[in-house]
């Protein structure tokens, strides 16, 4: 303190202290406590009447300038402090000075101190802090802020809080619950149960009642003549054939028995409802019992009984001037239900959902917010509704919003949109089973998944896909850079299969597209290929997955879906059933094909812009349901009737509201869960058809067995035949011997290769030589091979008997028997191996490669049916070799007619003869073989007819051969009896002509020959224009005896013409 000497002078302080006056006179004039707040002047008027003056040191907290002639005073912020009493300094941000002034304290909680705040301040409403905090922070959703604003409270069950920074909870409304504290958003109950009173859980729905409705606090009662035996069902249960049940039941009661007279008496007496009555009627037969104010999305309806039949008047939609009809029917199994026929379109939702479209005041975000909450119910959405969301996504599209340069619709905005359609996708339109009504819903549908497409491509991220549980897009530009997930032209998107299972793209990411990634490739359910010709290109282009079929409609699908939890095994069954339905009635109706199909893959919609010349579209689809081995039968009945299953990769037709094959279908018919290739030249809707078709309606055990059977018996025919010929150098050296020695041999040996397979390939793929190996490849090639050499050999047989018969001279063929296994075995060499590497390609997309097996079957190893290559290299030989012997047959045939009955045989007998030899030429020369190009007529009976005979005749050939070569050749039985000794050994004079040829050669001659003259005058295959001294089939060995050098003609001339 400095004291002032001269006190009648006001003088100014220094820095940190203030002019200090004591005195009671009132000029003095010095406060007790001087204001602080703010620099404020000394008020002593004469500081000459004071006791004392001094300069005193400021008090703790307030400064003062040096020369200041004012009192000390504070910091003018409370952010600010002293401690020296003559400069501020600033606080840390949270913090402010405290009561003394010269140090800083925290903010207290609920308030906060940020660098531009001069003091602590409150938080908004919403929002919260702790002590010491520089900002508050806003409450999350699922919570509020509590009264002193310190913290964010949960909200608690039963209510719930959809945004951030609010102060209350909101109670969910009816139907709706949140089961645990804290929740953003309360959650609809789901089909089967209903919301509790405080809103805090979903209780199950009790026997008798059902809930097919989300969001609801009630459960619904089962109609008459339904139950429901279990808590917790969507629907109620029909009452079983001859039961009935009043209303809300959990069991059927039983009908009593009797007549429909004697069924209504006593129910009657009994005092039971006419309904329930009528219910024990209809399941004798004689109609359709009423139902009452059953609900449906387009409204309740009701009819009376239905004669057999008869259909209802229209019935007036809810909330449309359209009707729906109900008409009784009797299915395949005799018994009545009622076909429900809706032509309505708009439900309760659908005005509301137009409303919004030319609604300026609500904005893009809100609009489908609200599509989304009234869709959310997914059982009562309509066909109507799916026209109005597309007219309020058209409309978004149009707005100024949307029309930006490279779109300007928010993410936020398409999430929504799809979480939309995702509630459609789920939904059953109940769209009237005709062609025009399903046309009519297919053009309401395009024009959604148009606007799909538009949102996907206006939407401002580009290369990400957007997904909700049953649809997902994604924009892919290409150039953009490491956002560009296009890798060389390929695009892959992988799901796993836990999402597969349950059809929810909410898992799908997009893929590396690498073949070294093996969990990436398991996972794969698309891969999008785009070529220019032969050369990977990136594209722009829109992709829309889709999980269903809903926005596809057609009458030929099958519209079995796998409930959530259910098995493959219990899905595939239920398809299989729906098919095979489908396939009975198909054959009752027309006995044609089933005309039904099963979705089994998920929906892809391709938009390409600009695209370039030639282009190509490859996928790579991956179906949802593992129906197994498709070669395998899958489901055989005890009939013997057998189903199977076919993949096609298929595009849609909204115009014919059609499935369409559309490309070229390659996949594994061993195991198609491994995925199947679209080759395609065009960009629309995709999709994998699997297409269900009965082998040949139950005939195939039968005919497989008899082929077996007869082929077996034909097998130790051609054995025999072969024992009989082979020892005896007598029989086996003649030129017809050894002409059918070799036809015999290449016979027996396609026979063992086609008998023996069964032991190392089976249709499941289980067998030593897998389908489609290597292994396979070479049996099927040596199997082809063989057959074309025994049909070569039918030809050399045909021209033998052509010679034999008809030419009989001037006919010389020098080493024919070197050019005739030549040509037989050498020219249908080539014709397995052009088959097999001609038709065989690989197919590579992205990292999957698949071969197409063009030549190769796929249940066997043998030569595709029905291909390229069946018609080119098996069939078109078969077809040349039966015209070739056909006219050989023909002109054997006349002389088989005309040939002389010797002895005392009646016409009858000549003509049976002449018959059976007909029938053994034919056989022997494979002309069977021309009724197989009959056996794809597509006449049911027909060609059953013509399968029979093709098998009886040509599975049978080698016991034609054992019976027309040794059974009744005289000279192999004559040589045989000889050599048992059971026949003595007989002589003849040789010819003439034989006469003058050496003693040794008459002798061979007459050796072979005597044992045919007995009955040569019975002989039914002689040649009526040709003498005995004519033509004969012996070897040249036996020849005329002019004949010296071997050079025999063919057929040598001799006298004998015995057998053929």
């Amino acid at each position: 303190t400095v004291v002032l000497a001269d006190k009648g002078t006001c003088v100014k302080c220094p820095a940190g202290q203030e002019y200090y006056a004591e005195g009671a006179d009132a000029d003095c004039n010095y406060p007790a406590n001087p204001e602080r707040a703010s620099a404020t002047a000394v008020a002593v008027i004469d500081p000459s009447t004071c006791t004392k003056v001094e300069c005193k040191a400021c008090p703790v907290g307030t400064r003062n300038p040096a020369e200041s002639s004012n009192y000390c005073y504070s910091c003018t912020h409370m952010k600010e402090y002293t401690t020296d009493n003559r400069e501020c300094l600033t606080c840390d941000v949270g913090k402010r000075r405290d009561s003394t002034g010269n140090t800083c304290e925290d903010c207290p909680a609920g308030e906060k101190r940020g660098i531009s705040d001069n003091d602590c301040i409150s938080c908004d409403s919403g929002w919260m802090s702790a002590a010491g905090a520089s900002v508050c922070t806003e409450c999350p959703v699922g919570t509020k802020s509590n009264t002193a604003l310190t913290d964010c409270d949960l909200c608690v069950r039963g209510k719930y809080q959809d945004k951030a920074g609010q102060n209350t909870c909101e109670v969910c409304e009816d139907g709706y619950v949140t089961t645990e504290d804290g929740s953003p958003q309360c959650v609809a109950c789901p089909q089967g149960t209903k919301s509790n009173a405080g809103l805090t859980d979903c209780d199950p729905c009790a026997t008798g009642t059902y809930q097919d409705e989300i969001g609801k606090t009630e459960c619904k009662q089962c109609r008459e003549n339904m139950f429901t035996d279990k808590v917790g069902q969507v629907v109620c249960l029909n009452c079983p054939d001859k039961t009935y049940a009043g209303k809300d039941a959990a069991k059927c009661e039983p009908c009593p028995p009797g007549s429909p007279a004697a069924v209504r008496a006593r129910m009657e007496n009994d005092g039971i409802e006419e309904i329930l009555i009528e219910k024990c009627i209809s399941d004798l037969g004689e109609g359709c019992a009423s139902e009452t104010e059953f609900q449906t999305q387009y409204g309740t309806f009701s009819h009376d009984w239905l004669e057999l039949d008869s259909s209802s008047e229209p019935q007036k939609c809810e909330f449309d001037e359209f009707t729906a009809v109900f008409t009784c029917k009797m299915d395949s199994a005799k018994k009545t239900y009622v076909e429900k026929t809706y032509y309505c379109q708009k439900t309760a939702n659908t005005i509301a959902i137009e409303s919004l479209v030319d609604d300026q005041n609500v904005s893009n975000e809100d609009k489908t917010a609200q599509m989304e909450k009234m869709t959310n119910n997914t059982v009562m959405n309509g066909i109507g509704d799916v026209k109005a969301v597309s007219d309020v996504l058209e409309s978004i599209v149009k707005s100024d919003e949307g029309e930006k340069e490279g779109g300007n619709i928010s993410e936020a905005v398409t999430q929504s949109v799809l979480n939309t359609v995702s509630n459609l996708v789920k939904s059953d339109f109940k769209t009237a089973d005709d062609d025009t009504e399903t046309q009519s819903a297919s053009s309401i549908t395009d024009g959604l998944v148009t606007q799909i497409v538009n949102v996907a491509k206006q939407t401002v991220v580009k290369n990400k896909i957007i997904k909700s549980p049953r649809i997902a897009v994604i924009d892919l530009k290409k150039g953009g850079g490491e956002s560009n997930p296009s890798n060389n032209g390929v695009v892959t998107f992988t799901l796993p299969k836990a999402n597969r299972d349950g059809k929810d793209l909410q898992g799908c990411e997009l893929g590396s597209g690498s073949s070294d990634n093996k969990e990436e490739k398991e996972n794969t359910i698309l891969l999008i290929e785009t070529k220019s010709g032969e050369t990977n290109e990136d594209v722009d282009m829109a992709v829309v997955l889709i999980t269903d079929s809903t926005l596809m409609p057609d009458t030929t699908i099958s519209l079995v879906t796998k409930e959530e939890g259910e098995e493959d095994e219990e899905t595939v069954t239920k398809i299989l059933d729906d098919l095979k339905s489908e396939l009975e009635d198909a054959a009752n109706k027309d006995g044609g094909d089933a005309k039904k199909s099963f979705v089994n893959s998920f929906i892809t919609e391709v938009k390409v812009e600009n695209a370039p010349d030639n282009f190509k579209l490859n996928l790579f689809m991956k179906p949802t349901i593992d129906i197994g081995n498709t070669n395998s039968s899958l489901n055989t009945e005890p009939d013997g009737k057998r189903m199977q299953v076919s993949y096609i990769c298929a595009k849609y037709d909204p115009v014919k509201a059609k499935w369409e094959e559309g490309c070229e279908t390659i996949y594994n018919s061993a195991k198609p869960s491994d995925g199947v290739l679209c080759l395609c030249s065009h960009n629309t809707s995709f999709a994998v058809l699997m297409s269900a078709y009965e082998i040949d309606r139950g005939f195939a055990e039968v005919q497989s067995y008899l082929t077996y059977v007869l082929l077996g018996i034909s097998t130790v025919g051609l054995i025999l035949t072969l024992v009989f010929l082979l020892p005896a150098k007598a029989l086996r050296s003649t030129r017809s011997a050894k002409i059918n020695i070799c036809f015999t041999g290449a016979l027996l040996l396609a026979s063992l290769m086609f008998l023996i397979q069964d032991a190392f390939i089976s249709a499941d793929d289980t067998g030593l030589i897998k389908l489609k190996s290597t292994g396979c490849a070479v049996y099927a090639m040596i199997q082809h091979y063989l057959w074309l050499v025994v049909f070569a050999w039918m030809v050399v047989e045909g021209f033998l008997m052509y010679l034999s018969l008809v030419q009989v001279f001037g006919s010389h063929i020098s080493k024919y028997m070197l050019k005739f296994n030549l040509a037989a075995w050498g020219i249908p060499l080539p014709i397995p191996f052009i088959g097999y590497f001609v038709f065989t390609k690989q197919h590579t997309v992205g990292s999957f490669t698949f071969t197409e097996h063009g030549y190769l079957a796929d249940t066997m190893c043998f030569i595709r049916p029905e291909s390229i290559s069946f018609y080119a290299l098996f069939l078109a030989p078969i077809v040349l070799v039966i015209l070739v012997n056909l006219v050989f047959f023909a002109l054997v045939a006349k002389v088989i007619k005309n040939s002389k009955s010797s002895g005392n045989i009646s016409d009858q007998e000549q003509i049976l003869r002449q018959l059976k030899a007909a029938v053994g030429v034919m056989v022997l020369l494979g002309t069977g073989w021309f009724f197989g190009i009959f056996m794809s007529i597509p006449a049911p009976q027909f060609q059953v007819g013509m399968q029979y005979l093709f098998i009886l005749l040509n599975s049978s050939q080698g016991i034609f051969v054992f019976l027309f070569y040794i059974v009744l050749n005289d000279q192999v039985k004559s040589h045989w009896l000889v050599k048992v000794g059971l026949q003595e050994e007989k002589r003849t004079t040789t010819s003439s002509s034989a006469a003058a040829a050496g003693k040794s050669a008459a002798t061979k001659a007459t050796t072979v020959s005597a044992s045919a003259a007995p009955n040569q005058t019975d002989n039914i295959y002689e040649n009526a224009a040709a003498s005995n001294e004519d033509h004969t089939y012996a070897s040249a060995e036996y020849a005329t005896a002019s004949d010296k050098t071997g050079k025999h003609e063919f057929p040598a001339k001799s006298d004998n013409n015995a057998n053929i």
